[in-house]
C-alpha cells in the first residue's frame, strides 16, 4: 500500500470505531458536567466584563462588542484544552486592546487524549505511511467537531443573557454579540444583543437585501414600536422582538425559529402558515392574532394573555401555555400533542375529547 492507502485504511480499520467510543465518552462528561461547563463560560463573562470596566476607569474606555469563546489548534496540540473567551470592541479582530481569560475544559476532553496515545501505538503497523501528524490532524479535528457541537448547549444557556444585571454594566456596549469558533476562524454567533430602540422602517429596509445575506437572522428590535408592515416568507432565525409592540404585521409563511416575543405586546399580527419553533411569547400580550394553519412546535406561551387569536389547524405539539390567560381563543383542528394546559383552565378553552387526550395538565399557579 502507499501513504494515501495507508491513511485510509488506518481510519476506516482502526480510527473510527475508537472515534465513535471516545465522542461517545465526551458526551456523557458533557452531560455529567454541563452544570460546571455553563458556570465556567459565564465566570468568562463576568471575569471580562469587570477587567473592561476596570479598564474604562484607568485608562482608556475599551467596552466590549464581542464576547468570542476560541478554540486554539496549540491548546489541542499541547494537551491543556483550554479555551479563551475574548473579548473584542467593535473593531474585532483589529482592536489593539483585546482582552482574554482562560477556561480550562481538560476535564470534557480527556477521552481525546486517551485516543491519541493509542493511536500513536497502533500506527506502527503502518511502517512510518501513517505519522504523528496525521494522527494530530485526525484528533484536531474530532475535537473541533465535538467542541461545535457544544455551541448548541451553550445557546440555550445565554438564552436570556440580556436580562442579567451584570450585563448592563458599563464595560459593555448597547449592542453585542457573543460567538462560537475556533481562533480568527470560522464563528458562529450564539447571542445577539442591541439595545438600542428602533422603528419600522428599518426592520422594513431590511428587505432589500440579498436573501442569501440573511438580513434578519439574529437582528434584535429590543422595546420598539413596529407598525404595519409586510414580513411574509422572511428567514428571522434567532430574531428577537422583547419586550416591543408590534401591530399590523404579518409574518405568513415566515421562518421565526428561536425568536423572542417575551414580555412583547402582539396586536393584529397574521403567521399564517408561518414556522414559529421553539420560540419564546412568555408573559408577552396577544391580541386579534391568527396562527391558523402555522407549524408552532415547542412555543413558550406562559404567563401569555390571549385574547381573540385563532390557532385552528395549527401544529403546537410540545408547546407549553402554563398560566396563560384566555379569552375567545380558537383550538378548532389544531394539533395539540403534549402541549401544557394549567388545570384551571381546561373547562374554559374549549378542547375537543381527542385533543384532551393529547394534552398534559399542569397545576399552575407556580410562578
Amino acid at each position: 500500500m502507499n501513504r494515501e492507502e495507508s491513511i485510509e485504511e488506518f481510519k476506516e480499520k482502526v480510527v473510527k470505531s475508537l472515534a465513535e467510543e471516545s465522542k461517545l465518552i465526551l458526551q456523557k462528561n458533557f452531560n455529567d458536567n454541563k452544570e460546571k461547563v455553563r458556570e465556567l463560560i459565564i465566570e468568562g463573562i463576568k471575569s471580562l466584563i469587570k477587567r473592561a470596566k476596570e479598564s474604562e476607569e484607568e485608562e482608556h474606555e475599551n467596552k466590549i462588542a464581542v464576547f468570542q469563546f476560541e478554540l486554539l489548534r496549540i491548546n489541542i496540540v499541547n494537551e491543556s484544552y483550554k479555551i479563551l473567551i475574548h473579548g473584542y470592541n467593535s473593531l474585532w479582530y483589529l482592536d489593539a486592546h483585546s482582552i482574554y481569560e482562560e477556561i480550562d475544559l481538560s476535564f470534557l476532553f480527556e477521552p481525546f487524549i486517551k485516543l491519541k496515545q493509542t493511536l500513536v501505538k497502533e500506527k506502527r503497523i503502518y511502517m512510518g505511511k501513517v505519522n504523528d501528524y496525521d494522527i494530530q490532524k485526525i484528533i484536531f479535528e474530532l475535537v473541533t467537531e465535538c467542541y461545535r457541537n457544544m455551541s448548541e448547549s451553550a445557546r440555550t444557556w445565554l438564552w436570556n443573557l440580556d436580562e442579567e444585571e451584570w450585563m448592563k454594566e458599563s464595560g459593555v456596549e448597547n449592542f453585542y454579540t457573543v460567538k462560537w469558533s475556533e481562533y480568527q476562524g470560522k464563528s458562529e454567533t450564539i447571542f445577539a444583543m442591541d439595545n438600542r430602540e428602533k422603528n419600522i422602517k428599518e426592520l422594513l429596509e431590511l428587505k432589500k437585501q440579498p436573501e442569501e445575506k440573511l438580513p434578519f437572522v439574529y437582528t434584535v428590535w429590543k422595546n420598539s414600536e413596529l407598525e404595519d408592515g409586510d414580513l411574509t416568507k422572511q428567514n428571522m432565525l434567532f430574531i428577537n422582538f422583547k419586550g416591543s409592540k408590534l401591530k399590523n404585521i404579518d409574518f405568513s409563511e415566515s421562518d421565526i425559529i428561536r425568536g423572542q416575543f417575551k414580555d412583547a405586546k402582539v396586536k393584529r399580527c397574521i403567521f399564517i402558515n408561518a414556522r414559529v419553533i421553539v420560540t419564546s411569547f412568555e408573559n408577552s400580550e396577544i391580541e386579534d392574532s391568527d396562527f391558523s394553519n402555522a407549524e408552532c412546535t415547542g412555543i413558550d406561551f406562559r404567563k401569555c394573555e390571549l385574547r381573540y387569536v385563532d390557532f385552528s389547524n395549527a401544529n403546537l405539539k410540545n408547546s407549553n401555555f402554563t398560566n396563560a390567560k384566555f379569552k375567545n381563543v380558537s383550538f378548532e383542528g389544531a394539533n395539540l400533542e403534549d402541549a401544557i394546559f394549567s388545570s384551571k383552565d381546561i373547562p374554559f378553552i374549549n378542547l375537543t375529547s381527542e385533543q384532551l387526550q393529547t394534552i398534559y395538565i399542569d397545576g399552575g399557579e407556580e410562578i
